[in-house]
């Protein structure tokens, strides 16, 4: 039997279910906004990331078991946008001691210069709210400062529950189960395994600054924390816990 090298022959990704995909794949795609001179070919890998992140969103919206009410996704932009506000509040705090402390002050000057005042908005207010900080925080730059106070997974988190929050708007009816969940979840994965193969393709020998760049970019995903299987899925499709293998590797 002939042996193929498909992107799932290749690349091993860490178990995980829909929302952890979208999660890995924002940290994706924050590892990769920190640079603006990356090869046309991992641009393309991320944009298409991205396109099928939303997919996955809008999947999710539809679903008994996603954030499918106006209430509960409120409730949920309410917590992570909240904590993020006071991990940032913590950290300016200390901006008198440590860097960190004043990195996290500019993130309260540029993106919570109101406080948690956006949290008590009516719905539509405070989603464009929230929509604001988070392209204020892309627009400026900011999210090597929310990588520095070690935020940056509560700032994944949160891009997931604003994209569903931005979803559910205007019903508080629970929708049918959406079946293509699952399908693009997968599709997802495979977007981020050809994201890996074109990241690992960048790196030339004799020039260690593309391997640290590839380092950087591929950090994500090779540190992700699995989520544990079930007993009744361990024998699934992906992975086993251990992150991701590089092209033409293999782990556990």
């Amino acid at each position: 039997m002939s042996r193929t090298f498909t992107p799932v022959d290749l690349v091993q990704l860490p178990r995980v279910d829909s929302n952890g995909a979208i999660a890995l794949a924002s940290a994706v795609e924050s590892a990769a906004s920190k640079y603006n001179d990356l090869p046309a070919s991992v641009t393309e890998a991320v944009a298409q990331i991205v396109a099928d992140r939303i997919v996955v969103h809008q999947a999710l919206a539809k679903t008994p078991g996603g954030l499918v009410t106006v209430k509960e996704a409120d409730r949920r932009v309410d917590k992570v946008g909240g904590a993020l506000h006071d991990i940032c509040a913590a950290w300016a705090s200390l901006a008198e001691f440590l860097p960190q402390g004043e990195d996290a002050q500019v993130l309260m000057d540029r993106v919570f210069a109101d406080g948690r005042k956006f949290v008590n908005l009516k719905v539509k207010e405070e989603w464009a709210a929230v929509e604001t900080k988070l392209a204020t925080i892309d627009r400026e730059g900011l999210g090597a400062s929310i990588d520095a106070i070690g935020a940056t997974p509560v700032l994944g988190l949160l891009r997931q529950m604003q994209a569903v929050y931005g979803a559910v708007i205007g019903t508080t009816e629970v929708p049918e189960e959406a079946p293509e969940v699952r399908e693009s979840k997968d599709t997802l994965l495979d977007s981020i395994r050809a994201y890996v193969i074109q990241v690992a393709g960048t790196i030339k020998r004799g020039k260690p600054e593309t391997a640290a760049r590839a380092d950087a970019l591929l950090r994500p995903v090779r540190e992700w924390e699995s989520t544990k299987p079930s007993k009744e899925k361990a024998g699934s499709e992906e992975a086993p816990a251990g992150g991701a293998s590089g092209p033409g590797t293999s782990e556990g």
